[in-house]
């Protein structure tokens, strides 16, 4: 098993690969934890989707606080 953490815009996540082809990530956002699994052959790909599901959480963190009350 091959754990692995990086850092994408100042949010560190980790990537484990726990079968070939299969890696499971984890972050976390102002107190909120995600996690999921990819199904890739290459550790560069699953570091690829993990910092698109980032940059998509940021995205959304950033419209709800923009959102008026």
């Amino acid at each position: 098993m091959k754990q692995l953490i990086y850092r994408h815009r100042d949010i560190a996540y980790t990537l484990i690969q726990i079968e070939p082809d299969v890696w499971h990530w984890s972050f976390e956002i102002n107190g909120t934890r995600r996690s999921g699994t990819t199904r890739v052959r290459l550790g560069l790909l699953a570091q690829r989707r993990v910092c698109m599901i980032i940059d998509r959480e940021l995205k959304s963190a950033a419209r709800r606080k923009q959102e008026p009350d």
